[in-house]
């Protein structure tokens, strides 16, 4: 009987054995990052705009003076097109603007985005100004070595849109030391419906490691947000 019992066992849930268990855990992790985000995000009380664009023209031109000296460093640039705002926006000499990219595409899957998507075939945006530079390569490589030319005495203004979470992580705890109240931190994904355990899981680790003080300053409906360390 016993042998018959285990006969039957092993033939019934054969299939599901050979499915194993990593797409149901990675499933309900991915479910329970969601909720979270779905519940951070809409609880917001700040300035709502239509898209991205819109609110980094808003923070480029009026929340951010376009005289005042600023550090921009941007994680994930693809094609520039929000570095170029800031760029054209911001006035004052001494600004810089620093891109971080490999400029060959994400280095692994970013939920249904395979690896390679968002590439720029190498090539870095034609921007011709003195005060910027790109850092090409893994954030991972570039950053730790580029950290001693950021001041914490001058304004910073941090966009993250490297999408993973591992990139995303690592960029924060590496500014963590440098950040300083009137800083600005804009997420480009941090509320997504498949793509939760990203951007707002690092941001979530983040904050459960350095107890940082910030408030939200502007949020667009398709899940971007910018906030201001206070």
């Amino acid at each position: 009987m016993k042998e018959l019992v285990k006969s039957l066992f092993h033939t019934s849930y054969k299939p599901f054995s050979k499915m194993g268990t990593r797409w149901f855990s990675n499933s309900f992790i991915n479910t329970g990052y969601f909720i979270q985000c779905e519940a951070f995000y809409n609880s917001l009380d700040t300035t709502v705009v239509e898209d991205r664009i819109v609110m980094h023209e808003e923070l480029s031109s009026k929340y951010v003076n376009p005289s005042s000296e600023i550090h921009f460093l941007e994680f994930g640039v693809f094609r520039g097109q929000t570095f170029k705002i800031w760029v054209n926006n911001n006035k004052n000499e001494n600004s810089l603007f620093s891109g971080f990219d490999t400029f060959t595409g994400l280095p692994e899957d970013w939920g249904n985005e395979k690896k390679g998507s968002y590439s720029a075939q190498g090539n870095l945006p034609d921007i011709s100004d003195s005060r910027v530079n790109f850092e090409t390569g893994l954030i991972q490589d570039t950053l730790p070595v580029y950290l001693p030319q950021i001041k914490k005495t001058k304004r910073k203004v941090v966009h993250i849109d490297v999408d993973l979470y591992n990139a995303t992580l690592f960029t924060l705890i590496q500014l963590q030391s440098l950040l300083m109240a009137g800083d600005i931190i804009i997420f480009d994904d941090i509320f997504s419906i498949t793509k939760g355990a990203h951007e707002f899981r690092a941001f979530y680790d983040f904050l459960a490691l350095y107890k940082t003080s910030y408030k939200p300053i502007m949020k667009c409906r398709r899940g971007h947000l910018a906030i201001e360390v206070v």
